[in-house]
């Protein structure tokens, strides 16, 4: 019986020992949700006009038909609360980081102009919200009122107004990243719009509508090091720490914008020694049950 009890103990300590050293051999997916005072991506760029070629955008702050939610900051700057996934081969230090998913949704920064504006197929091809073709005129119309949006932006000398809202974004990698010894790796995620939306109103062209952004992805582009890095917090605890710097070009041929910014985000996560001694405990609870069933 002792023999048996014996090798019962053995198998149930080795176990704990393979989940253990498996988490720390192949692949760990760990989400960590985004520090919203950190994470934030501002906007700037230009309306390209087909005749006088990129006219810059600016903010729309300090209009008496807008509302700033966040007066310290203009209207092209929002901050992003939500989650990031990662797959990393080692949870404490890891040698490589795969970008698995995201939900990094923007928060609204103000009411701006436009007001929402109708998505529609006006030529009939199945493909809404195309700029110009599916535009309505702005004559006899108005861009007010102002409608809660994530950016806003507007140019002067056209007359014109934009607004994003409901954006999110889904951050992701193709392949698994290499990362140093000092949690540094290369700042080459994709950013694609998992939900967005802009609604425009020009003036000057007679158009207004609004164009739907989801699907469309850019890779971020920031010459600045992403970083993993790991702090012991004491209790058997560490936290992880993702910092991302964002710059993403894209350059389609009507609205130039880039995207400068960053992403923090953070999780709380058990110590393998920690977790080892769970694994321990757990097969003294085992034994101390068979004895007592015995």
């Amino acid at each position: 019986m002792n023999r048996n009890l014996g090798l019962k103990a053995s198998a149930l300590l080795a176990f704990g020992t393979l989940i253990v050293s498996a988490s720390q051999t192949f692949g760990v997916p760990i989400t960590l949700s985004l520090s919203q005072p950190d994470s934030y991506v501002s906007i700037s760029g230009a309306f390209i006009h087909p005749l006088a070629g990129a006219i810059p955008f600016t903010a729309q702050d300090g209009l008496s038909s807008t509302v700033d939610y966040d007066t310290s900051h203009p209207s092209t700057r929002t901050t992003f609360q939500g989650t990031v996934t990662v797959d990393v081969d080692n949870l404490l230090a890891p040698t490589s980081i795969k970008f698995v998913s995201s939900a990094a949704d923007a928060d609204l920064s103000g009411a701006w102009l436009p007001e929402v504006e109708p998505y529609q197929d006006l030529n009939g091809n199945n493909k809404f919200g195309e700029f110009g073709a599916d535009s309505s005129p702005t004559a006899g119309d108005d861009p007010a009122p102002a409608t809660d949006a994530d950016w806003g932006i507007r140019i002067n000398s056209l007359n014109a107004w934009a607004a994003y809202r409901d954006i999110v974004y889904n951050v992701t990698t193709p392949a698994a990243l290499a990362v140093n010894g000092a949690g540094e790796f290369n700042s080459t995620q994709n950013f694609e719009f998992g939900t967005g939306w802009l609604d425009y109103w020009l003036a000057a062209a007679n158009f207004r509508g609004r164009s739907e952004l989801a699907g469309g992805d850019d890779n971020n582009s920031s010459a600045s090091v992403s970083t993993y890095t790991v702090t012991p917090l004491g209790g058997g605890m560490s936290q992880v720490r993702l910092f991302i710097p964002i710059h993403i070009d894209n350059n389609d041929s009507t609205l130039h914008v880039l995207y400068d910014g960053q992403f923090v985000a953070t999780v709380i996560v058990p110590e393998p020694a920690s977790v080892m001694l769970l694994a321990i405990a757990g097969s003294c609870l085992g034994l101390c049950g068979m004895r007592r069933r015995k």
